[in-house]
């Protein structure tokens, strides 16, 4: 009896996905300004895509103060 063969799935991209709740957002940067937030960011124990959250909370918190 031949072995049933089964499909492979389709294989995602790589790198980690991304948390629960989370989506990838791709962003066009200066080189040097991407250097100097990942150095930034390992010297404070933190990813850049938190600080990026948290500059981004900010700028939409003071929209809304300014309407």
């Amino acid at each position: 009896m031949a072995k049933k063969r089964v499909a492979e799935r389709p294989k995602n991209r790589s790198g980690p996905r991304a948390p629960v709740g989370k989506r990838p957002l791709m962003v066009i940067l200066n080189e040097k300004l991407i250097e100097d937030a990942k150095i930034a960011a390992i010297q404070d124990k933190t990813k850049v895509s938190a600080v990026v959250e948290e500059l981004l909370r900010g700028w939409l918190a003071g929209r809304k103060t300014r309407k």
